[in-house]
């Protein structure tokens, strides 16, 4: 892990207001950053803030195309608006930096400075869009980053990881002279590092089409984790991140988002926190076995005769034992976990698979012989219904199909309650249908 850089909280509070500027000054301003006791520093409500209210905007350091799959490379990488042709080599960069851009972004300055430097590099193969050299293309920014906002990314933390430097390798190998010196290149890892570990990611509308885009912002990055966080984020666009307010957030209280999905398993959670930002959370929602009532861990109890459902008892740990609710029977980690990827395993291919409708069957008839109806895994099968039939398709769904989504949905919404997740963005996303 490497630390971020000596710098105390006033001085890095101070440097954040410069970032922002006058583009994003309020002088009714709803948060400040302070030491906190979760993570050595985060951001606190400077008054009441009520529940949809807008915290703060932050303008971002480094951005660019989400770069998880093949779909990135028909996106170009300065405006992030997608193009429309699908043939690779009319979508490349006309002078030669090897990177897809719109024709407007292609003669802009703002692509020229990193267009200038990737063909002094000497891409490999000008025709082809290299994968991993676009993936890469948010940490070469950091080369023009100016003081202020080099300061900035220096004071955020940065959890080094080996695949970071493969990543680094593979780009490397898609030019003919990418710099060796070292203190480049450490300075080239370290901004991996931190980016990776500290990057906001969501959609966005770029051209009146939905992209989904990767974020570094300062202040944004410093808000810490919760479970059952008190405040949700959106892009309001490529460059600016929105963060509101899910309930009421008294004067003084740490403002909070997740970095996990909220409707995931105390297990999932801690196995994704640990192995993505490198800490063992330990909110009062972790520490609960129950999970404030919802059971979204419980899996059915495997002693025979017995109809209850067991959940972890130690939850401090990343391998638990697990006790039945009903007789007490207390169960090894290892057995529940491969019941709980059985029961993962068969609902995931059942969705990449099955028509809406078999979903539906298979949630209502078979889910209910092996796996609880509270289980994280069954309700994300019942989200991803949700979200199939709220889209454009050419299925057909009946009356029961309707009265099904409505159910999934009350319930969803009911467990989101139990855990007080206010009005987060799923919530509204289920209720307004706005998937």
């Amino acid at each position: 892990m490497v630390a971020p850089s000596s710098i105390s909280t006033a001085e890095l509070a101070e440097k954040i207001n410069k970032h922002l500027g006058l583009k994003f000054e309020d002088k009714n301003s709803a948060w400040s950053v302070l030491d906190s006791p979760i993570s050595g520093r985060g951001v606190f409500a400077a008054r009441d803030i009520a529940p949809g209210e807008i915290i703060l905007r932050d303008t971002a350091l480094l951005a660019g195309p989400k770069a998880s799959d093949a779909s990135i490379l028909n996106i170009c990488v300065v405006c992030c608006a997608l193009l429309q042709e699908s043939d690779h080599e009319k979508i490349m960069c006309p002078k030669g930096c090897a990177m897809p851009v719109c024709n407007t972004c292609a003669d802009s300055e703002t692509h020229a400075t990193e267009c200038e430097l990737l063909r002094h590099w000497k891409p490999k193969d000008g025709k082809n869009i290299n994968f991993h050299c676009v993936r890469l293309i948010s940490i070469v920014r950091c080369f023009f980053l100016g003081d202020l906002q080099r300061q900035l990314l220096y004071a955020l933390q940065a959890n080094s990881d080996k695949y970071y430097r493969a990543e680094l390798q593979k780009a490397m190998a898609g030019f003919e002279q990418f710099p060796k010196d070292r203190k480049m290149l450490e300075y080239f890892y370290r901004t991996i590092c931190i980016f990776n570990t500290n990057s906001f990611e969501g959609d966005c509308k770029v051209n009146g089409a939905e992209v989904r885009v990767r974020a570094l912002f300062p202040l944004a990055s410093l808000i810490n984790h919760q479970c059952t966080p008190n405040a949700d984020h959106y892009f309001e666009n490529a460059q600016t991140i929105i963060i509101t307010a899910t309930r009421p957030i008294k004067q003084g209280e740490e403002i909070v988002t997740s970095y996990t999905k909220l409707l995931w398993s105390t297990l999932t959670r801690k196995m994704f926190l640990f192995m993505t930002k490198h800490f063992m959370c330990s909110c009062q929602r972790c520490l609960d076995p129950t999970e404030n009532g919802t059971y979204l861990s419980a899996l059915f109890c495997r002693a025979q005769g017995c109809k209850g459902i067991v959940i972890p008892v130690q939850t401090k740990t990343l391998q638990p034992d697990w006790r039945c609710t009903t007789c007490e029977s207390v169960f090894p980690h290892s057995k529940m976990a491969r019941y709980q990827d059985f029961a993962l395993n068969t609902i995931n291919n059942r969705i990449n698979k099955g028509s809406v409708a078999e979903m539906i069957t298979f949630i209502n008839d078979m889910c209910p012989r092996f796996c609880p109806s509270s289980n994280y895994v069954l309700v994300e099968a019942k989200l991803n219904v949700i979200w199939r039939m709220s889209r454009p398709t050419t299925e057909e769904f009946n009356e029961d199909h309707l009265k099904c989504k409505e159910r999934y949905k009350e319930e969803i919404v009911a467990l989101l309650e139990k855990l007080g997740a206010g009005d987060c963005t799923l919530k509204k996303l289920i209720t307004e249908e706005i998937l």
